[in-house]
């Protein structure tokens, strides 16, 4: 398995997550009977891609992601502009296991995360990456707004035996509300800040695009290397303030129970912080 992003919360200024959750679009929760992981996650280029280089033709986005909807009870959420939030997923192996497949870059690679106020349904990944910091790349129409390692330095999962697992569990417990002790895998995050420019009472789009990629030279099938993108599209609703103090209703089948970003929320980076 692979990752996406399964849920956005809000981060205080404190650190703490606070307020309703959000979700992307179209979301499917992986907890619920009947789950189909092709339904959130979306990789390029695609498997029967030869030569396996992503190229001008394919799309940003997975199928049920090109248009600005949600599925029920999985809302957008809702971020007031300057603020912070995480985007969270799980590690699936990229970061308990990182030496699994040769040629992989350290840390998992990196997450990006473009923001624009003016989305196409038709987003071809080629334009999006040329997306800047400051706004001046491609067509312009977007920027990046976070650059991190897909290893946030807390996120595991739960393996017997496995180093980097246990050595986590001791340091970043996460266990399960009302029973202490217990263990519970902790989903890694993207830390975004909303622009302060954000326009108040519009969507806000936002495309996580993690590069995960194959230096040649290392797997005698791939002489030069290759591509691997996965992508998760979402909108954020701009609000004027947030209500922190609410109880979450819109919740995971098999929730996170952690309550607080990691510690560098606002101050993260990535060994690739070029997306070119």
């Amino acid at each position: 398995a692979h990752s996406w992003i399964e849920q956005m919360v809000n981060i205080n200024s404190t650190g703490a997550y606070v307020g309703e959750f959000g979700y992307a679009r179209s979301f499917s929760d992986k907890g619920l009977p009947g789950f189909d992981q092709n339904s959130n996650l979306y990789m390029l280029p695609p498997i029967a891609t030869q030569p396996p280089v992503i190229n001008s033709s394919q799309f940003l986005c997975h199928p049920s992601q090109r248009t600005q909807t949600q599925s029920a009870n999985y809302p957008r959420l809702q971020v007031e502009p300057g603020n912070f939030f995480a985007l969270k997923y799980a590690e699936n192996g990229h970061v308990t296991q990182p030496d699994q497949l040769p040629g992989k870059p350290k840390f998992a690679g990196t997450t990006f995360v473009f923001g624009t106020t003016q989305p196409k349904e038709d987003e071809k990944i080629v334009d999006v990456l040329q997306w800047t910091k400051d706004g001046s790349g491609g067509d312009k129409r977007g920027v990046i707004l976070a650059a991190e390692n897909f290893d946030d330095g807390r996120c595991y999962q739960l393996k017997a035996g496995n180093a980097i697992s246990e050595e986590r569990q001791q340091k970043f417990p996460d266990p399960i509300q009302g029973q202490p002790g217990s263990q519970h895998e902790q989903l890694c995050e993207t830390d975004v800040q909303l622009p302060e420019d954000a326009p108040v009472g519009k969507a806000y789009t936002l495309y996580w695009v993690w590069q995960w990629p194959t230096e040649g030279g290392h797997d005698p099938s791939l002489p030069n290397g290759k591509d691997e993108y996965y992508i998760t599209c979402m909108d954020v609703d701009v609000v004027k303030s947030v209500n922190e103090d609410v109880k979450p209703s819109h919740t995971l089948a098999q929730p996170d129970p952690q309550g607080t970003a990691v510690s560098d929320y606002q101050s993260r980076t990535a060994l690739v912080s070029d997306p070119i």
